[in-house]
This record gives structure tokens, C-alpha cells and sequence, in this order.
């Protein structure tokens, strides 16, 4: 009875706790509809979003938050990105620029500040200066490149990016007509980099298009040359909105919303069918709380592990299914929303690494009733730091931007790319069980026969499945390059580190069948192929050399590095004499 009335505690408290912050504020009749806004449609990058998505993204790769604190409210995106689109003077101040290198603040004269954010306007007088130092570094080779010039390009980037965006809602309909030809030219080459774009297919036009674009197109002079038809009502409501919100017209904004609303969803019926429910994909936020919910599963697990109590290890099992549920919505939702299967870059492979890995503690807890809470252990950690890296590598923009065209072939997606990533899952697993062995019983003397036995076993059969997983992934990644490019294997570095998987997979279980390594020296080995895997799921992304080339950043760099380091430190303890373990354990 009372592990009942403990687990129904533990759900009541994980809904609460998923349920928080779902809700959107009600906005009153005399208030504008900032969340209706959210809503709209716009195409960027290839995939159509709502604008709520676009704002948040955009914010992130800015900030690295999804909101601006203002006088010590918070400001959602949405309403920021409607400050700024409507020219609104209070947007130029929001603190949104993170520049956290100190070289380049002195180089703009700016002072350091807590959380590193500073304004466009601040930072607008600095042009010359940032236009001067992004110029020479972009002159330079990569090799010849410093940290100072790298982080110089970076807030250059961000600030253009910026810019490029504001001018993508400019209104072109009063200029004068003499302005005309250079804006219209300036506007071609923006349409040549990725820009938002605003205004949807309708009867006027076939394709999505900026807002200054269409806008343009209704300047009564190029009506009257007759280069274009009727003025684009859709353009006309959007350039209305942005200034009825510029100049506080509260009514006149909530009412033209809504019409530009009518109006779209009656041209593009299909645009909305999943704009809602984005929204509260956003809004749900289930990665971060599930996250949240793990690293508390671990504590409490390791808690129970300690103490010997099978109530904190059972309540700890409730709470960390509580949050794999989300968790496994919001990969569902990520499929529906992008239309492919789960894993297609290193954001979504983090995740399904985080969700595969928790599956597998909930299934070591059914299998191992002895093993005291070992699933929850491996499953709480791996959730919460698989999470966290995706959280970081949100800070690129979009995580479910549109496939290149070489790998957009969802049947390879859904075999090859979901059963490696299993292998790389397993294997960490069975390397995460590893260092709990080594820091058990080095630190502790609660590793006892029983316990040792029940965790060799479970990392013995985790390599099998690894093995499998992984060999199997493999060769249909051979079949993907042989159905695409006409060859099987290419020594590309990630089939390499794919490889380079099995074949430690396959050393570890030779190793152990044959007797070459007892209990600890297998466990060693486990954590070993930690290494190898984070080697090929990150490590050969950072080397610029072949299709698998992509998403390099300096901070990946380290904290890999950090990591190999961490776990040379485990493999270290893990071959210190039995005299220095406090369990005692022979190898």
C-alpha cells in the first residue's frame, strides 16, 4: 500500500510538473493577440513553421535563450521578433547579443557584463570596427585563424543576420519612386541568402515571398507601370498589422490579424493544418523538463542504491517513466512535424540516444529485479546528459531544418541512421554501467558478489546487443552508398568510426569469452568504448573532411575532449591495485 500511495505522488507530481507553463496567458480584447501572431505561417530555411518557432530559433542563435528579460520580466520571442519587425524604438535595447569573448568587447569598446547580452543599438556605432576585424578574419585561411578572429566572426554573423531579417519586413509602399531601382535591386540580392518569407502562395503568386518583396509590388509606381497586378491583399494586411502594432493601435492590429488569418487560411488551407500544434510543441518544452526530471531520478536512485531500499529505487522507476513518456511524445511530435523518421542530424540523435537509453534502464530494471536500481542509474544519467547536449546544440537555429538532398531518403533514415544510433546507445550503456562498476567499487563497499555478478551480466549483454546493433547499422550504411553513390564501403571517416565500434564491440567480447579479462578488466574495456563512440558520433564531424562533415564548432571540440579525459580517469581507477578499493574486488 504505501508503494502505491509513493508512485501515485510521483505522478501526480510529474503532471504537475509537465503541465506548468503549458497554457498560454489569456490576452484580454484590449490587449494585442502577441500569441494569435505566433500562429501565422512563414517558410525559412526550406520547412514552413509558425512564426512562434521562427522567433524562438532565431532568439537562440542570438541569445541562447528563448526569451528576453526586460526590467525583470520575461518578453516572450514571439512578442521580441514583433518589436523588432515593427520597427518599435524600445526593440533596439533589448540585450540580445551574446559576446562573450573579451578581446572582441574591447575591440568594440564594450564593457563586461553579467550574462555577456548586449543591445543593437550599443552595439550599432561599432559597425566599422566589427565590419573592419570580420573582413580581416574572413581574409585569413582557417588555419591561420585565432580564437579572437573565429569569435569576431561569429557576433559578425549574428549582427548580419539580424540586419538581413529586419530587412526582410521593411514596408517599400511610400518610398519615393526615385529610391525605387536600388531598393528593388538591394531586395534581389537579399532574396539570394535565407530570409524569412512572410507572404504564402495565393492568386497573385505561386511561391512564398518576403514581405518587402510583395510590398514593393504595391508601390503605386510600379502599379502604375504596370509591371504587376492588383496589390497582394495578404501584403497589404501584413505591412497594416506591423504598423498598427508600431503605433499602438491595439484594435486595428487584433482585427487585421485576424482577417490576414482568414485570408491565408482560405488560400492555403493545408498551411495551418500543423501550425497549432507546433505552438504547443514549443511550448511543452518536454526535452528540458524530462531532463529535469532525470538528473532528480538520479539522485534518488543513487540514494536507494546506497541505502540498500527498494522504496526510493521503486518511486525513482515511477518518476523516470513519467518523464520517458513525454520524452517519447516529443520525438513522435518532432516526426510528425518534420515529416522524417527520428534521427536525421546530431540534435535528433541526441535525443533518441537519451530516449533509447532510458528505454533500456526501464528494461534492465524488468530484467535485473536484483540489481538495485541499476537501470534507473544508467537511465537517469543518460537521459539528463544526452538531453543537456541536445539543449546545446539547439543554439545552431532550426533542429528540424529540411535534408540536405543526398541523405533526404527516409527509408535509409528510418534502417541505417535509427539501428547505428541504437549501437551507439548500447554501447554507451554498456560503458555507463562500466563506470559505475569502477566508482562502486573503488569508493564504496556496497559492491558485493551478488552486485558484481547482476553488473557484469547486464554489461555483457548490453556488448551483445551493441555488437549487433552497430555491425548491422554498418552494413546497411554500405547498402545506403552503394544504392547512392555506387560503392559500398569509401573509407569516409564516419563509416571508419562506425567500424572502428564493431570492432571494439566484437575485442570486448572475445576478450571476456575468452578468458583474456575477468569482471573489473571487462568493465575497464566497457568504458573504453565510451571513447570510441563519442569519437565517431562527434569527434569525426570536427575533422572538415567528408560528407559527414558537418556541424564543427569549437565548443564541441573541448567538450569532447573534456569527456575523453573523464573517462581515461575512470579506465585509470579502474586498474589501480584491489588493496586501493574499498569493496575490495579482485579483477
Amino acid at each position: 500500500m504505501r508503494k502505491i500511495i509513493i508512485n501515485t505522488v510521483v505522478v501526480l507530481f510529474a503532471v504537475w510538473f509537465f503541465q506548468n507553463g503549458v497554457k498560454l496567458p489569456k490576452e484580454s480584447a484590449d490587449e494585442f493577440q502577441v500569441n494569435a501572431f505566433g500562429h501565422l505561417p512563414v517558410k525559412y530555411q526550406g520547412r514552413k513553421k509558425p512564426i512562434d518557432t521562427l522567433a524562438r530559433n532565431f532568439l537562440t542563435v542570438l541569445s541562447n535563450k528563448q526569451s528576453v528579460r526586460v526590467d525583470g520580466e520575461k518578453v516572450s520571442a514571439t512578442k521580441w521578433l514583433l518589436d523588432n519587425i515593427a520597427g518599435r524604438p524600445e526593440a533596439m535595447d533589448y540585450q540580445v547579443f551574446r559576446i562573450e569573448n573579451m578581446d572582441v568587447l574591447s575591440s568594440l569598446g564594450l564593457e563586461e557584463r553579467k550574462r555577456f547580452r548586449y543591445s543593437y543599438r550599443e552595439i550599432l556605432p561599432k559597425i566599422g570596427a566589427l565590419d573592419a576585424a570580420s573582413r580581416s578574419a574572413y581574409a585569413k585561411s582557417d588555419k591561420e585563424r585565432d580564437l579572437y578572429d573565429k569569435q569576431v566572426m561569429k557576433v559578425a554573423n549574428k549582427f548580419y543576420l539580424y540586419q538581413n531579417f529586419m530587412s526582410a519586413f521593411e514596408d517599400p509602399s511610400s518610398m519615393p519612386q526615385d529610391q525605387l531601382l536600388p531598393t528593388a535591386q538591394r531586395y534581389m540580392q537579399l532574396e539570394k541568402y535565407s530570409i524569412p518569407l512572410v507572404i504564402p502562395p495565393n492568386a497573385g503568386s505561386s511561391k512564398w515571398r518576403p514581405l518587402m518583396s510583395a510590398l514593393l509590388a504595391n508601390h503605386p509606381a510600379m502599379q502604375t507601370m504596370g509591371h504587376v497586378g492588383a496589390p497582394d491583399p495578404m501584403a497589404v494586411n501584413f505591412g497594416v498589422m506591423l504598423a498598427a502594432y508600431r503605433e499602438g493601435r491595439v484594435e486595428l492590429f487584433n482585427d487585421t490579424l485576424y482577417e490576414y488569418g482568414a485570408l491565408v487560411q482560405a488560400e492555403n488551407p493545408a498551411v495551418f493544418e500543423k501550425l497549432s500544434f507546433e505552438t504547443f510543441y514549443n511550448r511543452f518544452g518536454a526535452f528540458m523538463k524530462s531532463a529535469q526530471l532525470y538528473l532528480l531520478v538520479f539522485v534518488i536512485s543513487c540514494f536507494g542504491w546506497l541505502a540498500r531500499k527498494r522504496g526510493p529505487i521503486s518511486a525513482a522507476l515511477a518518476l523516470m517513466i513519467c518523464a520517458f513518456i513525454p520524452h517519447t511524445f516529443a520525438i513522435i511530435a518532432r516526426c510528425f512535424l518534420s515529416g522524417y523518421p527520428p534521427v536525421t542530424n546530431l540534435y535528433s540523435s541526441a535525443i533518441f540516444i537519451g530516449w533509447a537509453s532510458v528505454l533500456a534502464g526501464i528494461v534492465l530494471e524488468a530484467v535485473y529485479r536484483k540489481a538495485d536500481g541499476m537501470g534507473n542509474l544508467v537511465g537517469g544519467i543518460a537521459g539528463f546528459v544526452t538531453l543537456l547536449i541536445a539543449h546545446f546544440l539547439a543554439g545552431d537555429g532550426d533542429t528540424m531544418e529540411q535534408m540536405r538532398a543526398v541523405l533526404d531518403t527516409r527509408f535509409w533514415l528510418a534502417t541505417h541512421v535509427i539501428t547505428v544510433t541504437l549501437g551507439y546507445m548500447a554501447t554507451f550503456v554498456a560503458g555507463t554501467i562500466g563506470v559505475f562498476y569502477i566508482a562502486a567499487g573503488l569508493l564504496t563497499r556496497r559492491v558485493d558478489e551478488a552486485t558484481n555478478a547482476n553488473m557484469v551480466r547486464m554489461m555483457y549483454g548490453t556488448v551483445c546487443f551493441a555488437l549487433l546493433l552497430s555491425f548491422v547499422g554498418t552494413v546497411l550504411g554500405g547498402l545506403w552508398a552503394d544504392d547512392s553513390w555506387g560503392r559500398f564501403w569509401g573509407w569516409d571517416p564516419k563509416e571508419n568510426g562506425a567500424l572502428l565500434i564493431v570492432i571494439w564491440n566484437a575485442i570486448l567480447l572475445h576478450a571476456r569469452y575468452g578468458k583474456m579479462v575477468g569482471n573489473r578488466g571487462f568493465a575497464v574495456m566497457a568504458v573504453a568504448g565510451n571513447i570510441v563512440t563519442a569519437w565517431s558520433w562527434f569527434g569525426v564531424n570536427q575533422l572538415s573532411v567528408g560528407l559527414h562533415s558537418y556541424g564543427f564548432t569549437q565548443s564541441a571540440t573541448f567538450w569532447l575532449l573534456v569527456f575523453v579525459i573523464t573517462q581515461l580517469a575512470v579506465i585509470f581507477a579502474g586498474l589501480l591495485p584491489s588493496k586501493v578499493w574499498k569493496s575490495g574486488q579482485e579483477g
